[in-house]
């Protein structure tokens, strides 16, 4: 495997479809060459900000050898917010994915502010984030493992007034 900088994704993908003969935009990918992810509800998606990933690409054979890509690497990218009082919909491109998420209060240190809970899947690429216990501002961190690597991405869940708030 050829580890590259994260810049070099998006032409790792094309080269990598062109060899395999498939067109490059086949896969729902992201700008920076992962798939894409998204959480929200029916109204209004957000993009959870990327903190680091890990994503091993499939090897292409070809008469002329093999090429093969894997690259890891970690963002600073601003975390967006999304308000809603129920349950969150997380919509992610790759398959066979299990998810966790991690809810902190940024506003209370209480521990009850503060959970992890699996994210159950509905189907291949959707999935349902349930809301912490207390209405308050969480940071939300998801954390994403499949057959092709790792991601941890966030965002900020603002849902009514109450205990962590």
């Amino acid at each position: 495997m050829l580890p590259l900088p994260r810049g070099a994704l998006a032409l790792v993908l094309a080269v990598v479809a062109a060899l395999a003969g498939a067109p490059a935009g086949a896969a729902d990918v992201a700008d920076d060459g992962l798939p894409s992810l998204t959480v929200g509800t029916a109204v209004r998606t957000v993009s959870p900000a990327v903190q680091e990933y890990c994503w091993t690409y499939p090897d292409v054979t070809t008469e002329q050898g093999e090429l093969g890509a894997s690259s890891c690497g970690r963002e600073g990218r601003r975390t967006p917010t999304l308000r809603h009082d129920g349950a969150l919909q997380l919509a992610f491109a790759g398959s066979r994915w299990r998810w966790r998420a991690r809810y902190e209060s940024s506003r209370s240190s209480s521990p009850a502010c503060r959970s992890t809970q699996r994210v159950r899947r509905l189907d291949e690429h959707t999935y349902r984030v349930r809301r912490p216990a207390y209405p308050g501002t969480y940071r939300v961190t998801l954390t994403g493992r499949g057959p092709e690597g790792r991601i941890v991405a966030a965002f900020v869940w603002r849902y009514g007034t109450g205990r962590c708030s």
